[in-house]
């Protein structure tokens, strides 16, 4: 088993452009930066944030696309001891405002903008008045015409006082020092601020690099947002301790995905089962050769095992390593050794990693769970996070007083150690005493071709406990009715596990992460079963 180390982030930087200072450690289209460059322009910017006033402890907001700047402002940050809150690229003013003045943001540096929205826009729109703690507020980009900044930016030595006051500045760094906050997804309730320290993110990184095995020679395409810990871990911080490159893809879309891994030779793809998924059904995917990619880790949601078995054929990739972790865990608890078969990584999330814990436990009995008995997940070790900010109570609610983390999720563990995830516990459907994982009924709903989306949840009953209900979305111009779903799921599934009810959607309410909103879309579904709709419904605009 590895040893834990005691670092910073920005001590690991440093150590990574000394021992492999002319090796390209960052690249972005065209744009390339050794890992001495990237290192020299963060002590540069940070300087120059210490001029503005940001020391050890300031609430720093990063609100941008996956940029070179981006990850310089990120490194700059926590070399002083800064806490980085990381904000969401698809966020709007209301929420923007909640999340700054929540986490006390004194400092924004923000990007142009994604898609069709304009944040420089978007902070004028704001009520500064609600933020009190908000002083000022920097653009990531340079200018229009040069955005990212280069080593020939900066003089070629650092002025002599300057270089004292970053190392005094660096020196005051501790590695048990929150390094960020990073928010849960808020699919039922308001937003957690989740604080991680330089130790859980320095030593999450640490472990995934060396199970995933990757060096200098490897170039990690990370198109999984940066404000998400998946991006920051198996992204940034793994290429710091490998030497890998980091390739970056402003956001996910599919075909550019294809096109810059083809074009720079990318033999590292992480990312959730719906960006794969979307990969191996793109019917442009035959004009791209994508073979250079050889490893990846797929982790952030549930996926089946045919679909997981399907994406490695299609894309030949032997080292596609299912993980299991939460932002609260930094995020890896476990992941899939290299040598695992395929069809043992297609059922499981592989074993716990170094130095970190994992238990099931029979929350109803108040016991540990037998081995390959059903039950809550349980992590223990130096992953778990510092807490939420300024929220004890919800700390404690998942934290108990031995260290243990409770997960929420259900899963069991076998003979072997592997653990398999069966899915959220408010999510698990109990129908007659029997308990239903809605994404076993969903995986068979979407074999339908008019699918195009399916949300299955549990409304109550009065003798049953609950009844089943499956939300879809149709494709355009398709339809969908209650008998072709209940016809599908009866073909593969027991009886108890055929929806009831089958409301069609429009679309299903999400939050600005992608993730559906199930408090809201529970109150939808009641409301539409009390008043005995079956099929059609379309949902406004604002519900998303």
């Amino acid at each position: 088993m590895d040893k834990l180390i005691s670092k910073t982030i920005g001590y690991c930087l440093k150590e990574r452009a000394e021992k492999t200072p002319g090796i390209i450690g960052l690249s972005y289209r065209d744009y390339s930066y050794s890992w001495r460059e990237i290192d020299e322009i963060s002590d540069f910017l940070a300087v120059k944030y210490l001029k503005y006033g940001i020391k050890k402890g300031t609430h720093v907001g990063i609100w941008s696309v996956n940029t070179p700047n981006w990850v310089f402002a990120y490194f700059a940050l926590v070399k002083l001891g800064a806490i980085a809150i990381l904000i969401n690229t698809c966020y709007k003013e209301t929420e923007l405002e909640k999340i700054l003045k929540y986490s006390d943001v004194e400092y924004i540096f923000y990007g142009n903008g994604i898609k069709d929205l304009n944040y420089k826009d978007i902070l004028d729109k704001i009520n500064i008045s609600n933020l009190p703690k908000l002083k000022n507020t920097f653009p990531l980009e340079k200018n229009d015409d040069i955005k990212w900044y280069r080593r020939s930016d900066y003089p070629s030595d650092m002025p002599v006082d300057d270089c004292k006051k970053l190392i005094q500045a660096i020196n005051q760094v501790n590695a048990k020092d929150t390094a960020s906050i990073m928010f849960t997804s808020g699919t039922t309730k308001s937003q957690k601020g989740v604080l991680l320290s330089h130790y859980n993110l320095v030593n999450n990184s640490l472990s995934i690099s060396r199970q995933m095995g990757w060096n200098e020679q490897d170039k990690i395409c990370v198109a999984v947002r940066l404000f998400h810990c998946f991006g920051i871990t198996a992204g940034i911080l793994s290429a710091v301790h490998s030497g890998s490159c980091i390739h970056l893809i402003k956001y996910y879309k599919t075909c550019e995905v294809l096109n810059q891994i083809e074009k720079y030779k990318c033999t590292v793809l992480n990312g959730v089962p719906t960006m794969f998924m979307a990969i191996v059904r793109n019917s442009k995917l035959k004009d791209y050769d994508i073979s250079s990619v050889k490893s990846g880790i797929i982790a952030g949601s549930a996926i089946h095992s045919e679909e997981y078995i399907n994406i490695c054929k299609i894309l030949n990739l032997k080292y596609l390593q299912p993980s299991y972790g939460q932002t609260e865990t930094s995020p890896c608890i476990t992941i899939s050794a290299l040598n695992d078969s395929i069809e043992k990584k297609a059922v499981s999330v592989g074993k716990s990693i170094d130095n970190v814990e994992v238990k099931i436990w029979n929350c109803k009995e108040n016991r540990e769970s037998k081995e390959g008995e059903l039950g809550e997940i349980l992590t223990r070790g130096y992953h778990v996070m510092k807490g939420y900010y300024k929220m004890p109570l919800e700390t404690d609610e998942v934290i108990d007083s031995t260290g243990w983390l409770h997960t929420g999720d259900l899963g069991f563990i076998d003979k072997e150690g592997y653990l398999y995830v069966k899915g959220r516990i408010k999510e698990i459907i109990i129908r007659g005493g029997e308990n239903i994982s809605p994404v076993e009924i969903e995986y068979y709903i979407k074999k339908l071709p008019s699918i195009k989306e399916v949300k299955v949840i549990g409304v109550e009953a009065e003798v049953l406990q609950e009844e089943i209900v499956a939300c879809v979305v149709p494709k355009e111009n398709c339809e969908v009715s209650k008998e072709e779903v209940q016809a599908i799921v009866s073909k593969y599934l027991t009886a108890y596990k055929v929806p009831k009810y089958v409301l069609v959607f429009d679309k299903l309410p999400t939050t600005s992460s992608g993730k559906i909103k199930l408090g809201k879309l529970k109150k939808i579904v009641e409301e539409r079963i009390n008043n005995k709709e079956e099929y059609i419904c379309i949902l406004q605009n604002n519900m998303t």
